[in-house]
């Protein structure tokens, strides 16, 4: 065999493996996944019958995509067209995607309200992929779980639901005041300007983007200046949750969830009682001032100053180092810095910590000591 058979032959294989691919093709694009779905389905409700007036009505049943207009939005949702039997009590026990709804479906009927409100997802696609939220980068993927609390929450608010229906929002909502959420971003007009607005970030994120950007900032915003928080997997989840109840007005269904609008006051903590007042008022003169310097850096650490700002080689780098600011800074400067960030440095990324006259003293005579 020459050399000239030899390729002859080779190029006839292509032709054959190209022609079994292009047929291949052609038969996956003309069965549609959602047709093996309500196949399947079908097949099994004839097997579950429980008369031959049901067994008619199913042989009846075409094999095509299905679709509701939830009367209470403008919009089309073929969820239905694979789980089909979303309302048929024979199928209870079914796996999924022919297992009947739970009874919530009873308050909630599908015709009215659809599916994307409660579960998310793409209500108008027809494969598994797309209609779970999983195509592209900016679908929505299916929210499970404790997730589901968030819409739960978008429609019926805080006081029309048990405690336990919202606790991860309400957690959520604490620990974006607990550390200092709004000394950089804004809920509804509320809050700093240094990083974006967060009134409509459930309608412009997906829950998976935002659980990321808590944990890893820099990870999914290349050179993103959002300290990374020590937060464990528990507090990114309910705070993912409670940001996926701030929703811009074409998502809002109901109600408008309340913000956490209330500027925090975490730290501001209780009047101190009439005995420390003279305790302290009584102390030697070198006690007292070591005092005043210990309860500065323990304020210095508990309102996450530590987050942006280093003292020798601990702490975060947003902000400038404070290992020397005591020989920078008369302690009065501090003062005002610390009351009014933006007078002192117009334009700079120090956030307002809102901290009451006897917190900035503290702070600030700690700052002092840093020489």
């Amino acid at each position: 065999m020459d050399e000239v058979e030899k390729i002859e032959r080779w190029v006839i294989l292509a032709c054959l493996l190209l022609t079994a691919i292009l047929g291949w093709a052609a038969w996956d694009a003309s069965t549609q996944e959602w047709e093996g779905y309500q196949e399947s389905y079908y097949r099994l409700a004839l097997l579950r019958a429980n008369s031959e007036a049901q067994k008619e009505w199913v042989r009846a049943q075409p094999v095509e995509i299905k679709q509701l207009q939830p009367k209470e939005h403008r919009s089309v949702e073929r969820c239905i067209t694979c789980h089909l039997a979303v309302d048929n009590p024979m199928f209870r026990d079914a796996p999924e995607p022919f297992r009947a709804h739970s009874s919530l479906l009873v308050s909630h009927p599908a015709q009215r309200f659809g599916c994307v409100v409660c579960h998310g997802g793409e209500g108008r696609a027809v494969t598994t992929l797309e209609g779970h939220g999983q195509g592209n980068i900016r679908a929505k993927p299916l929210l499970r779980g404790e997730y589901m609390q968030a819409a739960c929450y978008s429609c019926h608010g805080e006081a029309n639901l048990s405690p336990k229906a919202v606790a991860a929002v309400v957690r959520g909502r604490q620990l974006v005041n607990r550390y200092l959420c709004l000394g950089c971003h804004q809920i509804r007009g509320v809050g700093g300007e240094e990083g974006p607005d967060l009134s409509a970030v459930g309608s412009n994120r997906s829950w998976l983007w935002l659980y990321a950007h808590l944990a890893r900032p820099q990870a999914i915003v290349v050179g993103s200046t959002m300290p990374v928080f020590l937060l464990s997997r528990a507090e990114v989840k309910d705070i993912t949750i409670y940001l996926m109840t701030l929703l811009d007005s074409r998502d809002r269904f109901r109600n408008t969830p309340p913000a956490a609008e209330q500027r925090t006051k975490s730290y501001q903590g209780e009047e101190p009682k009439e005995e420390a007042k003279k305790e302290k008022e009584n102390l030697p003169e070198n006690a007292a001032a070591e005092k005043f310097r210990y309860d500065g850096g323990l304020l210095f650490h508990g309102a996450g100053c530590t987050m942006c700002h280093s003292i020798g080689n601990r702490g975060g780098e947003v902000g400038p180092a404070l290992t020397y600011i005591g020989r920078k800074r008369k302690t009065e400067e501090l003062e005002r810095l610390l009351r009014d960030p933006e007078e002192v440095l117009p334009g700079g990324k120090m956030p307002q910590l809102y901290l009451n006259d006897e917190q900035i003293k503290t702070l600030a005579a700690y700052l002092s000591t840093l020489q």
